[in-house]
């Protein structure tokens, strides 16, 4: 089998830190193979391993995962937060889903693989460690076995579904210009990014109401060069009128967010009840917005590596209207962080698809313009349980360490009900207003 094409997002820079948190907050399932290649490792007999639990458990027919220590960590977890399987055996010994967090794979075309990353690691959200581009040798390698005996005629996802007309298809190298539109929107640096962002939301609204039977190659180009045009020529500076979210478009917002910072752990599971009560408590709170926002389970990573925000370990409570005023969010710094962030998930074809429930092209794009939203009260929640009442980058960075967790991976966000909630944002014209609003 030829070797596959790899594209690699040429802005980012990755290296493990060894906080340990991906080994505390993913549950990693194993192949058959891998079970019996550990299992022939001899842990048995390691006196280091502390625990009286079998270190793979059966979750199905065929299907392995590695056990978890009563902390939530991974078994093979040791106390200095570094994996006993790569310490005693070398990196390749270790499961394939373990070598390649935090990047991710998704098909781009006959032959051709791109590669984006998880930005739930705080290494990749502070863009730290070697460029991407230099670790080609090892995200190849990587990338050969995860196509090992797979197929790779995928389709290009669906521009989107038209109920009148039915979904609409292109070919590759026609799904590769919406990208490159889409990338081209946000590497402009004129404008602040919820500028940019706000003319990316208002082209993709064309898209959406368009066909692409007959509008494709050279026609595509020009179509997508005059609505980009289009979208500048309505919005040219960063004089933005902000307009109040309508009061439904609040509470779908909110239950998105409150999806978006869970951080349940294996640890958490084991509370049974308990935890679905605490839960269904904290909906019904998202659902209202009134009285105080509650506390979720936090991500280990995102402590270790941003602090509590609090400088001084005492988290004050905090209500939903205390976050509805603005908190100098436009700041340069933090557009940059927002700029990668996109522009890793648009190339890295890491929002709709395979990689997001296999929703197409417009909703999936209109998943992603909500993370900044999300990010940025996400933020605000974090600030004003620190006494303050601005943003810092820090706050930001947890933010989105915290959200794309769960972006395009938690089950609860694939339901048809919260990919619902987006659709009818959209159609009320919602997505640029709490784009706007949060953006202050």
């Amino acid at each position: 089998m030829s070797k596959p094409s790899l594209q690699l997002p040429v802005i980012q820079n990755w290296s493990c830190h060894n906080c340990g948190g991906c080994c505390r907050e993913h549950l990693i399932e194993i192949t058959e193979a891998e079970k019996t290649r550990i299992e022939k490792q001899g842990w048995a007999a390691d006196k280091d391993l502390k625990t009286d639990k079998p270190l793979i458990e059966t979750i199905g027919k065929g299907r392995y995962r590695l056990a978890h220590q009563a902390d939530g960590a991974c078994v093979f977890l040791n106390d200095d937060g570094l994996c006993r399987i790569h310490a005693k055996f070398g990196e390749p010994a270790k499961p394939l889903a373990c070598r390649v967090y935090p990047y991710a794979y998704h098909p781009a075309g006959e032959e051709a693989i791109t590669v984006s990353l998880r930005f739930s690691c705080p290494s990749v959200v502070q863009n730290l460690g070697q460029s991407v581009s230099a670790q080609s040798g090892d995200l190849n390698s990587v990338a050969k076995e995860i196509v090992a005996g797979k197929r790779r005629d995928h389709d290009a996802p669906l521009i989107h579904r038209n109920p009148k007309h039915g979904n609409q298809q292109t070919s590759w190298s026609d799904f590769h210009q919406f990208l490159k539109t889409l990338d081209d929107s946000f590497a402009d640096t004129s404008v602040d990014f919820v500028v940019r962002l706000m003319r990316a939301i208002s082209w993709m609204e064309l898209v959406e109401e368009s066909q692409f039977v007959t509008i494709k190659d050279a026609k595509l180009t020009e179509f997508l060069s005059l609505i980009s045009k289009a979208s500048v020529k309505a919005q040219p500076d960063n004089d933005l009128p902000v307009h109040r979210p309508s009061r439904l478009g609040r509470t779908m917002f909110r239950l998105m967010a409150g999806q978006l910072a869970r951080h349940d752990t294996e640890a958490d599971y084991q509370r049974g009840l308990g935890l679905r009560f605490e839960l269904l408590s904290a909906a019904l709170k998202y659902t209202t917005g009134w009285g105080k926002v509650p506390q979720l389970a936090g991500s280990s990573s995102v402590a270790t590596a941003f602090g509590d925000g609090t400088g001084s370990g005492k988290s004050r409570a905090v209500g939903f209207a205390e976050l509805e005023h603005p908190f100098d969010g436009r700041q340069p710094e933090i557009d940059e962080l927002f700029e990668r962030y996109f522009r890793v998930k648009i190339q890295g074809i890491h929002f709709c698809g395979p990689a997001h429930y296999d929703t197409p092209l417009v909703d999936g794009f209109r998943s992603l313009a909500l993370m900044y939203p999300v990010v940025m009260w996400l933020a605000r929640l974090r600030a004003a349980r620190g006494g303050r009442t601005s943003l810092s980058l820090t706050d930001v960075q947890a933010a989105l360490a915290t959200a794309d967790h769960n972006f395009g991976y938690s089950p609860a966000l694939g339901m048809s009900s919260a990919l619902g909630r987006v659709a009818q944002l959209g159609k009320l014209k919602q997505v640029t207003a709490l784009v706007g609003w949060y953006s202050q």
